[in-house]
């Protein structure tokens, strides 16, 4: 009889656990989810160029020292990972000689020209500054 009860228990905390995960996966954004605009992205270029380019390449794709931040090399070191992770890392180790250098905003539109290079599409308001954006997931394909 007690072994029976206990089993409803674990199994009823099972069930609402599971319940639970489906609707906070629901309600979780993804890079799909068009979480930047076009013009933030432009602005992240720009950046982009200035402090990023000498490392990581016009296309992005890096060279010996500085790994690539588009394709699949992308999706494998940030896929399952959320947005306001890469942006957060970006600012603690970038650029290499002086981390940290660049102004909050700067470091967010870098990510948004990072996701836009990476083929997720914009939307109508920009990526929000680290907490925001800690919500957002990068996936490799639409939800």
């Amino acid at each position: 009889m007690v072994r029976r009860s206990w089993f409803r228990i674990c199994l009823a905390l099972i069930v609402s656990c599971t319940l639970l995960r489906a609707v906070d996966g629901q309600s979780t954004r993804t890079v799909w989810d068009g979480v930047y605009t076009e013009a933030q992205a432009e602005r992240g270029r720009s950046s982009y160029q200035q402090a990023c380019v000498s490392c990581h390449r016009d296309d992005l794709r890096g060279d010996n020292t500085a790994p690539s931040i588009v394709g699949e090399s992308f999706l494998f070191l940030w896929g399952d990972m959320e947005v306001g992770e890469l942006s957060a890392r970006i600012q603690k180790v970038m650029p290499p000689e002086r981390p940290g250098s660049l102004p909050a905003q700067d470091y967010t539109d870098i990510v948004a020209f990072i996701l836009q290079k990476n083929g997720f599409p914009a939307g109508s308001t920009d990526l929000p500054t680290e907490s925001g954006a800690a919500k957002i997931l990068i996936t490799a394909k639409r939800p």
